[in-house]
């Protein structure tokens, strides 16, 4: 299968360059509760350290707290972007996206202009430049965006994937540090020579991971590709004048966009109602729910929301209340009682009985009634005897 593979170096940080163009020169780490999830090139050393330790290894770097809620949507921007081009895209870690392109060939000149337009795509989406890489199958696909510089394209031709990945790092392969380390140990830093080893050699070793990493380092790769299902969502938000931190105003937000977003369902049904709270774009507290049946019920839909927020304790103010209906579908149809008001309609048909007996001088409304239900004759189980009104 002929993949693409569309990535962006250092996607948060690269991001938070583009909200900020201060951000653009200067050795930029950025983290979430302690811990370091993306830093730039010339402090990449602290990707493995806590924010404690990379304050102290690169004290002239600036530390930017994570902001999911923006990483999210220009994530999505790439994903739309690379649709726009191959109709098949799979999204895997943040900004990097992989695409069916097999086919695709005939609509421009060569592989190299097929992968100019993904990347033309995406920088006109996002604002930001990826790598691309194009071979059979995922991880050839992904190594030659990885070592590929931003706004280039790497291209393994059909059934040389062996040849390109063999002096490539172990590193690159999609397994935890630890196996990372134990190849490293045994003296295996490339995937050549990996694939230099008899496969039965490499199970014996890693065990039913090993078997992959073998064909992984020998070029073949069975992982299909998992294209994405675009799902409707309904999304409303409502920022305040000045921050908040008291629940009353928070709810009180909530109740407006909930009521807002049943009127859009119109008479439909939501099967996921997802809550954020932010502050300066960034998602200081989220919590997705998922109805026990798709409701429309707004009623419903505001007691979680009540419960939720009513004791929460946030660890500062938010200026954003956000909520989003996914899992969109037709309204469930329920079973409504027969009578409304039940006496009274209980009262005219024992009426009707009495009447219908008076004038045929005779029961004409029976019920059934058990005498024998361990009977051995179905007739005997059962009769028919005048209704009572």
């Amino acid at each position: 299968m002929r993949t693409a593979c569309i990535a962006i170096p250092s996607f948060a940080v690269a991001v938070e360059r583009r909200a900020d163009a201060r951000l653009a020169e200067q050795p930029l780490i950025v983290y979430e509760r302690g811990a370091v999830i993306d830093a730039s090139t010339d402090v990449a050393s602290a990707r493995v350290l806590t924010v404690r330790q990379a304050k102290a290894a690169c004290p002239h770097a600036v530390f930017v707290e994570a902001n999911h809620a923006l990483y999210r949507d220009v994530g999505e921007a790439l994903l739309d972007a690379v649709e726009g081009i191959s109709p098949l895209v799979e999204p895997a870690e943040a900004g990097t996206a992989y695409a069916d392109v097999l086919g695709l060939q005939g609509h421009f000149d060569d592989e190299f202009a097929l992968a100019a337009a993904l990347v033309e795509a995406v920088r006109a989406a996002t604002g930001l430049l990826a790598g691309a890489g194009i071979a059979d199958g995922k991880f050839a696909a992904s190594v030659a965006a990885t070592i590929t510089p931003p706004g280039d394209a790497g291209i393994v031709p059909a059934g040389r994937e062996r040849e390109f990945l063999h002096d490539k790092d172990t590193a690159l392969l999609p397994f935890n540090a630890n196996t990372t380390q134990r190849l490293h140990l045994l003296a295996l830093q490339t995937l050549g020579k990996i694939a230099a080893l008899p496969k039965t050699a490499v199970e014996a070793q890693f065990g039913r991971s090993g078997a992959r990493l073998w064909e992984l380092a020998s070029g073949i790769d069975r992982e299909p590709l998992r294209p994405r299902t675009l799902q409707e969502a309904l999304h409303e938000r409502l920022s305040f004048e000045t921050p908040v931190v008291a629940s009353e105003a928070m709810i009180m937000a909530g109740r407006q966009l909930i009521g807002r977003l049943v009127r859009r369902l119109k008479g439909r049904t939501a099967r996921r109602m997802h809550l954020q709270l932010l502050a300066d774009e960034r998602i200081v507290w989220e919590k997705l729910e998922t109805f026990r049946e798709p409701t429309g019920d707004e009623r419903q839909m505001l007691l979680i929301l009540k419960t939720r927020l009513s004791l929460l304790e946030l660890p500062q103010s938010i200026d954003t209340v956000a909520v989003t209906f996914t899992g969109l579908g037709r309204e469930m149809a329920k079973q409504a009682k027969l009578f409304t008001d039940t006496q009274q309609n209980l009262n005219q048909i024992a009426e009707a009985i009495r009447q219908l007996r008076a004038r045929y001088n005779r029961p004409m409304i029976y019920r059934v009634a058990e005498v024998d239900p361990s009977s051995r004759h179905p007739e005997e189980r059962s009769v028919l005897v005048p209704y009572d009104a």
